[in-house]
């Protein structure tokens, strides 16, 4: 064999035992990097959002976003809650602010967002099918709400959040959910069942 010879057989031999161990190195991290991305694929189930993405209030001086059930609605203040003449109409264009007041003897807290007491909230639900229109049915979803549910009020262009802590159907005439809290307190009220007036659901909700 020529000399010539010989330095080529040496170059392509060296050339192949190159391209071997480029070939073996590349399956070798084609092989991790699957194995890495069938671990991501397996863990991206559990890694999501608790609560859909924030949408933009529809009021920034008063209003409440609930993300998991798709509330987005302004508050009106200081409604008399006692007073159907009063608060019937003014839902219509939101939900009520329970103001400040005595019913029979008992207080109304009507604290606002920022304040020690029991910040009150209620609005219309509504019979599945009926009229969802002028916020008839704004808390339908509100009894879907659990333990840790995010809650957020806007006041004079203010963010105040909230986190759930219980949510249970109650007597319509059990005032004391209206009364004044030791700690800044959120209270949802709508009626149970939806639509009907028999009973109340009520959330409740703590400051974060």
């Amino acid at each position: 064999m020529g000399l010539k010879k010989i330095v080529t057989f040496i170059i392509v031999l060296m050339l192949g035992f190159c391209l071997g161990g480029f070939l073996n190195l590349f399956f070798n991290e084609s092989t991790n990097l699957d194995s890495v991305v069938r671990k991501i694929k397996a863990a991206l189930p559990s890694i999501k959002d608790t609560d859909p993405p924030l949408a933009d209030p529809v009021s920034r001086e008063f209003g409440i976003l609930i993300p998991k059930i798709g509330v987005n609605a302004p508050i009106i203040a200081d409604v008399d809650g006692s007073d159907k003449g009063d608060y019937l109409w003014k839902i219509k264009d939101g939900v009520g602010h329970f103001k400040a007041l005595e019913i029979k003897d008992f207080t109304v807290d009507g604290a606002f967002p920022g304040e020690v007491g029991n910040i009150f909230i209620f609005g219309h639900s509504q019979i599945p099918g009926g009229d969802l229109s002028n916020y008839q049915g704004v808390f339908n979803q509100i009894p879907e709400m659990n333990e840790g549910d995010q809650i957020i009020i806007f006041y004079q262009n203010e963010r105040f959040n909230y986190q759930v802590e219980e949510g249970k159907v109650v007597e319509k005439n059990d005032f004391e959910y209206l009364g004044p809290t030791e700690v800044e307190t959120l209270t949802l009220m709508t009626c149970w069942p939806l639509g009907f007036e028999n009973q109340r659901y009520i959330i409740r909700a703590k400051r974060i």
